[in-house]
């Protein structure tokens, strides 16, 4: 089982469309994945006492459980903001670390993908993930996606279009699969 995260609290935003898609891919392969839309959790569940394993939110910790400790494998797919990810990715990670550190991202395979309408496509921002990752025991695959100009790459129904990215978006889920 994969987990693809889709890393913004922006509802219906294009790193969901594209982190949809890339579940797809996965799911095409005959791999099973499931998608975990940051902007669907309860904010509530980020309160002074997410930092007490015996006081977490029982629904944070079965999210944990389902989406982060039952799984090997994790795509992380994060817009450009201000300059890295969003602060809910964060949150999310400080969220769970209380609770079973080592088996949170400790040696699992972590996918990124950086997401921008501009030109960089967060490469900052990924490389800051990659540092909280790291640190955390995972392991980030060598090849950091990032996709520029996201907004020429799907359509108005949220779909993509453009050929040359959803080729790297395959190459990079492969390559997950067999890692």
């Amino acid at each position: 089982m994969i987990t693809v995260i889709s890393g913004t609290n922006r509802s219906n935003s294009r790193t969901l469309q594209i982190a949809r898609h890339f579940t797809a891919l996965i799911k095409d392969s005959g791999v099973e994945a499931q998608l975990l839309d940051l902007a669907k959790i309860d904010m509530a569940h980020y309160v002074e006492e997410m930092y007490d394993a015996k006081k977490m939110s029982p629904a944070l910790v079965v999210l944990q459980k389902r989406f982060i400790l039952d799984v090997k494998k994790i795509v992380f797919i994060v817009p450009e903001y201000n300059g890295s990810f969003p602060g809910v990715v964060k949150l999310f990670i400080d969220g769970i670390s209380v609770n079973e550190y080592p088996k949170n991202l400790g040696g699992k395979h972590i996918a990124l993908i950086g997401v921008s309408s501009g030109r960089a496509g967060n490469l900052r921002g990924l490389d800051h993930l990659a540092t909280v990752v790291n640190h955390m025991g995972g392991w980030i695959c060598p090849n950091k996606l990032p996709l520029s100009n996201v907004d020429t790459f799907l359509n108005d129904a949220g779909e993509m279009v453009h050929g040359p990215t959803d080729e790297a978006l395959k190459k990079l889920a492969s390559q997950l699969i067999a890692a």
